[in-house]
């Protein structure tokens, strides 16, 4: 019972960075090491921890000027997206404030700006995909099914685009866990006929890892139960 009570300030420290936009040097907040307990990975691949969300503390944003960006993304900022981003921004923009612990609402919230940063700064398909889909994964958890839907139709379209344009690996995912992410994507906007077509293709592939194979095993299991 004790843990149920501790602060979860205890459980966050703050996180150096500087803005490859404006130089400025400033504090983002990120889970201390050993500090969540893992408890599932659901369908998406997501996993869950107790007593917080990691996925809510992946975007970093500048106290100054306000830029944001994914933790995978925020330094691999170029000439070319810096000029668009001074170009296109309101230089009298102050971003938000917030708390020291992050909800579901804040999280969607800084999703949302590093979004906005990411069409400004003109980044690839695949990053605007990947932060989409976090918007959608947090909407679940608030239970706001027009939102996730909205968002996970995004992510598909993006993604799907990424895949003929973008070279593997593609934020980090080799093409098996995209194809499986793009056949997960397909089912959350009901395109059902198409989740298991490309499930089907990636499951006979040998360089499959244990844990992807238990997954598409599960996922066609879960679409034969659809149909009946």
């Amino acid at each position: 019972m004790e843990e149920k009570f501790e602060n979860l300030e205890d459980r966050l420290y703050d996180k150096s960075y500087i803005c490859p936009v404006c130089d400025n040097k400033f504090k983002a907040r990120e889970i201390k090491k050993g500090k969540t307990v893992f408890k599932s990975l659901d369908l998406g691949l997501r996993g869950y921890f107790e007593p917080l969300m990691p996925d809510y503390y992946y975007v970093v944003m500048c106290d100054k000027c306000g830029y944001a960006a994914v933790t995978k993304t925020f330094n691999k900022t170029n000439a070319r997206q810096i000029r668009n981003i001074n170009e296109n921004v309101n230089k009298n923009y102050k971003p938000p404030m917030y708390p020291l612990v992050y909800d579901a609402n804040i999280a969607i919230d800084r999703y949302k700006k590093a979004l906005y940063f990411a069409h400004i700064k003109g980044s690839d398909l695949s990053e605007k995909a990947y932060i989409a889909q976090k918007i959608a994964f947090i909407c679940s958890d608030i239970k706001d099914e027009k939102q996730e839907l909205e968002y996970n139709k995004h992510a598909y379209n993006w993604y799907n685009e990424a895949y003929l344009e973008e070279k593997f690996p593609i934020m980090d995912m080799e093409e098996n866990q995209y194809l499986y992410n793009l056949a997960y994507l397909a089912y959350k906007i009901g395109n059902k006929d198409e989740c298991k077509k490309t499930l089907s293709k990636v499951i006979v592939r040998k360089d499959l890892t244990a844990t992807l194979k238990e997954k598409i095993e599960d996922f066609l299991e879960i679409l034969k139960q659809d149909k009946a």
